[in-house]
């Protein structure tokens, strides 16, 4: 018969094993990591568990907004349930674990800088120093999240991808001369490509294009930029910063200019469908991210993809670290193991991406990534899309208003 001392001393025993529990699913550790689907491979991840001194939790989401919304949501205050006074046990088990390391794309690190939903990572100079400067100078942030050579450091980099230009390689190997296709971006503008290209619909980028085909950059000129390490190590001049504002007014019009060029070249505009109108040619060539295209590129023969000589833009799968949490060494050994070159080169073979380690000049490249006929020379004149001020946003938006309205674009 249970008497009402026995049901409270289950009740407390099942308090504290509760509490205990709680405390243990949260302190226990284990090295938690949340990835995007398919951003790693599963031999990284296997070897690492293996040889890891903690025990090793990945956890994956389907795409870069899902992490971004669960750095969110850590962040948010836990409504208190009032059922809870009544079942003290379940007050033992707190929230629910933050993890340690998350993945997050490079275009989404200044709101998450700015939300406060990540913590200034305190990586060991040892460590750091796998990455080349010019990686480790694009985490460096202040607090509104805008790149400062001498902000804290808010991220790393495991993995880039670029844009390329992907094409039907019988549609263009019967041209007379030895030139590669698209081996310039102002390929993009032959006559014999009118409405024979597919674009992203991405303001931004199209933006970041039109850039490239008048500067030779994709990011707006600025003193800022101009100024920083990730692009340029010499400091400017005043007569120098003037000489750069004049020029960027300018160049709105010149970006008018190469737009009336481009436009007529374009047919599609759209980031979902670029790749099937290209398989039902529809279009000649469309630019696309090389993560996406190296899928199609295993599945049609006849498709090829090239990233022009003087470089392209990138996309950095980048290391946060979440509000709240400390870096543990488990952590630091996850982000050196995947700057190693075994792991950085199982991460450069699979489809989407290439290690940023395998862009520093002096490294030696493995005979697998050689294999797979990227051109690092053109990784390496390569850049990330800086984050834009509140200036140039609106500058941006003004122009992409202009062009919408008198191109009827979407």
């Amino acid at each position: 018969m249970v008497n009402r001392r026995t049901l409270l001393q289950a009740s407390a025993g099942l308090i504290v094993g509760s509490a205990l529990t709680g405390c243990s699913n949260r302190a226990g550790n284990v090295l938690r990591v949340l990835l995007i689907e398919g951003a790693v491979p599963s031999v990284v991840l296997n070897q690492f568990q293996r040889q890891a001194d903690t025990p090793v939790k990945f956890q994956t989401v389907d795409q870069v907004q899902t992490a971004f919304q669960t750095l969110q949501r850590w962040q948010q205050p836990e409504i208190e349930n009032p059922w809870n006074r009544f079942m003290p046990w379940r007050q033992a088990d707190g929230p629910a674990a933050t993890d340690d390391l998350v993945s997050l794309a490079d275009y989404w690190l200044t709101e998450a800088i700015a939300q406060e939903l990540i913590e200034p990572m305190a990586i060991p100079p040892a460590t750091l120093d796998l990455l080349p400067t010019k990686w480790q100078a694009f985490g460096r942030r202040d607090r509104t999240g805008q790149i400062d050579p001498n902000g804290e450091l808010w991220s790393v980099p495991y993995k880039l991808q670029s844009l390329v230009v992907i094409y039907r390689h019988s549609q263009f190997s019967a041209q007379s001369d030895a030139k590669q296709p698209f081996s310039s971006w102002q390929d993009l503008l032959a006559s014999d490509l009118r409405l024979g290209i597919a674009l992203p619909s991405h303001p931004n980028i199209i933006i970041s294009l039109l850039r490239k085909l008048q500067t030779g950059s994709f990011n707006p000129i600025s003193p800022e930029n101009s100024a920083n390490p990730a692009i340029s190590n010499q400091p400017l001049l005043q007569s120098e910063r003037k000489q750069l504002e004049g020029q960027e007014e300018q160049l709105q019009a010149q970006l008018a200019a190469s737009f009336t060029e481009l436009a007529p070249q374009v047919k599609l505009y759209d980031s979902n469908t670029a790749l099937k109108a290209l398989i039902n040619e529809d279009v000649k060539a469309a630019v696309v991210w090389s993560g996406d295209a190296a899928v199609a590129l295993k599945r049609y023969r006849d498709l090829r993809s090239v990233v022009p000589d003087e470089g392209s833009l990138l996309s950095a799968d980048m290391w946060v670290q979440p509000k709240g949490t400390a870096l543990s060494e488990a952590a630091e050994d996850w982000i050196s193991f995947c700057w190693q070159q075994g792991p950085a080169t199982e991460l450069s073979i699979a489809p989407k991406g290439i290690s940023p380690i395998f862009l520093a000049t002096d490294q030696q490249i493995p005979e697998a990534i050689e294999r797979t006929q990227l051109s690092l020379q053109a990784l390496q004149n390569s850049e990330l899309l800086l984050p834009l001020s509140e200036s140039t946003k609106g500058a941006y938006a003004d122009f992409w208003q202009q062009l919408t309205a008198e191109n009827r674009l979407e």
